[in-house]
């Protein structure tokens, strides 16, 4: 029997919410057991702590957060998207930068942040250095193989009916490559989120990761554990809004998105 419509739409949202409650039971039932609110606080307590922050510092925070984060990654991303575009428009080019960028890739932007502090200083920059640099490698590797995987067929008629190399470039590579580009995008914004905490923890002077830092240096698990989850409530909501847009990019385009 088929169900209707309207009830698998409802089921489907209604699905997270069992895994929500599920954790909070678990995180409950945890707290109870160590008794020690200082190692594991309680839920209620961290809404408690959660409330008060955003009558606090904690909007001040997160825009200093997102601020880093549309910066570092705005960046990062047009910069993994122009290499891409280099590499794939020349084979002496691809052979420059794809070793180079394999090279780079699997060192964490967490050890640059000695050399970062000491160059850039303590502050905005040294979060933002490391967004940049987490975000550039998964747009790079997940648009080569988008712009690789484009049908030679499409180029070539573009090609044969006078288009320039600029034309076909925004007319017919990027849009046929575009759920790759999106796909790396979205594995960008995951890195990127790591890299501005962990920035902000040891090098930034602003932020929810130096906020959570400042909480810890005074036991206030509480509040520590409520700055963490708005980190993941927040990029939640970016993922959310790149997965949506990959669903529109995908559905125009059925070819099968590359991922790194």
């Amino acid at each position: 029997m088929t169900t209707h419509p309207m009830i698998r739409r409802l089921r489907r949202s209604t699905e997270p919410l069992i895994g929500i409650a599920a954790a909070l039971m678990l995180w409950e039932v945890t707290g109870r057991q160590v008794a020690n609110a200082t190692l594991v606080p309680m839920p209620a307590m961290v809404w408690k702590a959660f409330l008060a922050m955003m009558a606090d510092d904690l909007p001040r925070d997160i825009l200093a957060s997102l601020l880093h984060l549309a910066i570092g990654y705005g960046l990062g991303t047009l910069c993994g998207l122009a290499l891409a575009l280099l590499a794939a428009s020349s084979r002496w080019l691809d052979a420059v930068i794809d070793p180079f960028a394999e090279f780079l890739r699997p060192i964490s932007p967490i050890a640059w942040i000695p050399l970062a502090i000491l160059f850039l200083g303590v502050g905005r920059a040294v979060p933002i250095f490391l967004i940049f640099y987490a975000s550039v490698f998964p747009v790079f590797v997940s648009t080569l193989v988008g712009i690789r995987r484009v049908d030679a067929n499409l180029v070539h008629a573009a090609r044969s009916l006078g288009a320039p190399r600029r034309l076909v470039i925004s007319h017919v590579i990027l849009p046929a490559a575009l759920p790759a580009v999106v796909s790396g995008a979205r594995l960008s914004m995951g890195v990127a989120w790591m890299a501005l905490v962990a920035g902000e923890i040891v090098g930034g002077d602003a932020g929810i990761g130096w906020r959570i830092l400042w909480y810890q240096e005074f036991f206030q698990m509480d509040r520590v554990m409520a700055a963490i989850l708005v980190v993941g409530v927040l990029g939640l909501a970016a993922d959310t809004a790149l997965r949506l847009l990959q669903q529109r990019a995908s559905r125009w385009n059925p070819a099968p998105e590359a991922t790194p």
